[in-house]
């Protein structure tokens, strides 16, 4: 058997056991050895993965700051040194360890991660054109957020003005980069 993007996350943890190339890999033991590596630097696991990229075997442990969106590449190199030394064992030959995080341009995808986007800067995709901006595409700062909707502030031209999205109405959201 030969399973490609086998994920071990919340959604998923019924996957017990992984078959690659004939060798057998236990990414519920992995991943209970790295949990307790991860919390010991603040930090959560948010997933892990066995990916095929670019004709490698990768198993891919992403962490999370669970108070803000800023975590230290340095940090990370650390977690992947003490993770390998970990379970160096337990990966197969032929597969590399990349620890990483969901990246500057992360998606908000989840209401619980609102509360660190707020003064971020934001692109919001939307079903359906914003009646005020007449845009379906928006950048902007994320300044507020309810049950129901958000609050950005946009600069439209040379002016700043805020504006509400109904939350029904957003495709995607994530972080952007302001330059």
């Amino acid at each position: 058997m030969n399973y490609r993007n086998i994920v071990v996350s919340k959604k998923l943890l019924t996957i017990v056991y992984c078959f690659m190339k004939g060798d057998y890999m236990d990414l519920i033991k992995i991943k209970n050895q790295v949990i307790p590596i991860v919390e010991a630097n603040n930090l959560i696991l948010y997933d892990i993965c066995v990916v095929h990229e670019y004709d490698m075997d990768i198993i891919r442990i992403i962490v999370d700051d669970p108070n803000t969106f800023d975590i230290d590449i340095d940090c990370v190199g650390k977690i992947n040194q003490e993770i390998l030394d970990l379970i160096n064992d337990d990966i197969p030959d032929g597969f590399y360890l990349e620890v990483t995080s969901l990246g500057i341009e992360r998606e908000i995808n989840i209401p619980s991660d609102f509360e660190k986007t707020l003064d971020k800067y934001v692109f919001v995709s939307l079903y359906e054109k914003n009646q005020e901006i007449n845009e379906k595409e928006i950048y902007g700062t994320f300044k507020s957020y309810n049950n129901t909707s958000i609050t950005l502030d946009v600069k439209i031209k040379t002016r700043r003005k805020t504006i509400n999205i109904d939350i029904k109405k957003i495709a995607k959201m994530r972080l952007a980069v302001e330059f």
